[in-house]
């Protein structure tokens, strides 16, 4: 019985157009990989980079305040929304005393 030995001096016969047709698709594999591999770090940079936006506007909306001058007219549309009511009430008791 003759033994299978595996040396340096061992030879593998393969056609040419099998050996391209892996060589082709070790290639494209490979370009691939790396196409999804830039793909994925640019989405997470751009990522990153939403999210520190979202953050500094988050705490912009937490520390707001808004102007004095906003606060003060705040205030007197309050007041008057408080006398317009006052003063309806008054009419619409007039009205009905009548």
């Amino acid at each position: 019985m003759a033994k299978n030995v595996l040396s340096d001096d061992s030879t593998i016969t393969i056609p040419v157009r099998n050996l391209i047709s892996i060589l082709g698709a070790v290639a494209i594999s490979c370009w691939a990989y790396f196409g999804v591999l830039e793909r994925l770090t640019s989405i997470e940079r751009d990522l990153g980079a939403h999210w520190e936006e979202i953050e500094e506007n988050d705490n912009w909306i937490d520390e707001f305040e808004p102007p004095a001058e906003v606060k003060d007219t705040i205030t007197r549309v309050r007041n008057l929304e408080q006398h317009i009511v006052i003063l309806e009430t008054k009419i619409e008791t007039m009205l009905r005393d009548k």
